[in-house]
Order: structure tokens, then sequence, then C-alpha cells
């Protein structure tokens, strides 16, 4: 069954290049914030002003516009629209889920586990989705006739466009459950690349880096041999897959079955090993005491002098994790979230 009809999606806004307009606006005018509805030369905005916020606006969404365009969308709700118009949707939007219930303003984009499916979001409570509007990303080759992506380069840039063709924003707030964790830092550090703004990233009892199995070992280290194990699970499953796809079974429920598999399989493979790349960001941990001590140890000794990390450990193992704790992961991140936006209200860019 299809992801997007069991989490009933919800329209997308109107508004999403609309809020990164808003923040150009922000910008020349040298104000502090610009409503979607504030008119640009109410504010004070002249001629002079116009040609450099249209050449803003043009390499931020690689369109082509004439600086007379201010006259018929002075507003960035109006100047937001006009963009939606003129910029093709990503093909990879559809793997982006807004969570039904979410009513708040600032998108957290939140990355889906081993599985691929993007069902565990809709779980956050309706206190944290009062407050931000959750995006839901779930795993490309979870639906019949998908292959999934074969490297973590590819998954990231793939998450980090379509993120920000959705919300029309670079992804600020992202997180992510089990390995899904690992995806939002990757797709964090490409946001940062690309603002130079520390993003914030909620990891939920995520594996330790560079773990070769994705979950606490003894021996963790990443050799040959088990690398050419998980590449015989790769063929093995995709193998099974493709047999039942192509005699027509692949919706029967053996057929689901191992096209999970093959999903499985195929991201173990891109991730096991990874070590992401350290670089400014704050890092919120909500790990189980099943994994939590080894977890909450590498992440630290991962983290740059640049990044902050904040570590909770809560009793429980990592298979009921999210759902035995949702309130309480919920307050955490409304917390995280919280402190970090009144630090930034103080220093509105950290480098």
């Amino acid at each position: 069954m299809n992801v997007q009809q069991r989490v009933r999606p919800v329209p997308l806004p109107d508004n999403g290049p609309a809020r990164a307009i808003a923040g150009l606006f922000a910008a020349e005018l040298q104000i502090p914030s610009v409503g979607l509805d504030d008119n640009f030369f109410d504010l004070g905005g002249d001629s002079l002003m116009a040609e450099t916020l249209v050449l803003a606006v043009q390499k931020r969404f690689g369109v082509k516009l004439q600086t007379s365009v201010l006259l018929e969308a002075q507003t960035p709700r109006e100047f937001g629209r006009l963009i939606a118009s003129l910029v093709p949707a990503h093909p990879a939007r559809q793997l982006i889920v807004p969570v039904s219930g979410s009513t708040g303003h600032e998108p957290i984009a939140m990355i889906h586990g081993i599985t691929g499916s993007a069902l565990f979001a809709n779980r956050f409570s309706r206190l944290l989705k009062e407050r931000y509007a959750i995006m839901a990303v779930r795993g490309m080759g979870t639906e019949p006739g998908e292959k999934p992506y074969s490297g973590i380069a590819e998954i990231g840039s793939t998450y980090f466009e379509a993120l920000t063709s959705v919300t029309g924003q670079h992804p600020e707030v992202l997180g992510g459950i089990c390995v899904g964790g690992l995806l939002a830092i990757e797709v964090g550090r490409l946001s940062y690349e690309a603002t130079g703004r520390r993003p914030a990233i909620i990891l939920i009892d995520p594996p330790s880096p560079g773990s070769p199995w994705l979950k606490p070992m003894r021996d963790n280290r990443m050799t040959e041999t088990r690398r050419r194990q998980i590449a015989r699970k790769v063929i093995y499953w995709r193998l099974l897959r493709d047999i039942l796809g192509g005699v027509g079974l692949g919706q029967t429920q053996l057929g689901r079955h191992l096209r999970k598999k093959a999903f499985k399989s195929a991201l173990l493979q891109a991730t096991a090993g990874f070590v992401p790349s350290s670089y400014p960001c704050d890092i919120l941990i909500l790990a189980s005491s099943e994994w939590g001590a080894t977890t909450v140890e590498q992440y630290k000794g991962w983290a740059s002098d640049k990044a902050t990390v904040k570590t909770v450990v809560i009793p429980g193992t990592h298979d009921k994790f999210r759902v035995a704790n949702m309130e309480l992961i919920d307050g955490e991140i409304i917390a995280f979230l919280s402190a970090r936006g009144a630090a930034a209200s103080e220093v509105p860019y950290r480098q």
C-alpha cells in the first residue's frame, strides 16, 4: 500500500518559497524579519534594492526574472506563488509526506529508519505538531517499481533537494529514527554548506557512526568479509523481489515482504560503516538504555569542537523505543529546539 495512502497527506502550503523569499526581503532591507504579507515597498524598498533582491531570488531558485516582477508580486506570499509556478517539481518530491495534524510553522524533516517507512512520523504528539510542521521522508524503493538508492551521496543529495523543493527553503531542522539519524546528519551537512547556518539534528536511538551492522557490537570494525556478506544479502533479496515482480506477484503479501527486505539490505549496504563528516551543528541524541552507553560516547567523540551534543538516555529497548516514550521524546525535542531558538535570537547566524 502506498505510504501516502496510509499517512493521510495534508495539502502542501503554497507559502514554501514565500518563507525563503521573506528571508531575502529581510536581508536586503536589513531588518530582523518580514511577514508573508508585508509589502516590499511599504517596508522601505527602492528600485536599487529591488534589483539586488530579484538577483538574489534568481540565484536562490534558478529562474530568470525582470526587476519589474516586484510590481505584480510585492509581498513574499505573492512572490512565492509566482516562483512556485516557475520552478518544476523535484522528481523525488514523492518521498516527502506532510504529517497529518501538523499546524506549526518551522518544518522538521524526519527521515525513515531501516524499513524505509515514514509511518513512524505520524506518532509524534499533538503538542509537537502544533509547534512544527513535520515532513516525513520515506525511502525510495518501498513502492512497486522503485529501486532503492545505492549510496549515501545519492540518498543525502536527493533528500536535501526534495525537501528544498517542497518547503522552498533549505532544511535546517532534521531528524531521523535509527539509521535515519545518519541520513539526517548527511542532509544537515549539505544544508550547512549551502547556507552557512548550523542545522539542528534530532537523532532518535541512532546507530553508532561507523557501525558495520547499524547496531552496537563488540567488534565494531567494517571488514572486507562483512562487506561481502552485506553485498550477498543485497543480491539475494533483490533477485527474489524481481522474480516475484516479474510474474505479477509483486503486490502479494510475499511480494511486499521481499520488497521490504530488498530495501533494507540496500540501505544497510549504503550506510554500514559510514562515518559522517563533522561540521557545525546542534545535535540532540535520544537514546535507549539498550544502545545508549555506546551511542552517546561515540557521537561525543565524533562531534567537532563546533558541534554541540545534548544526550538523553531513556530506559528501554531499541525496537519499542519510539512508541513507548512518545511524550517524553517530544518534550525533549521541544525543549531542545526552544533553547536553540532562544540562543539564535541573540546571535542570528551562528557559524
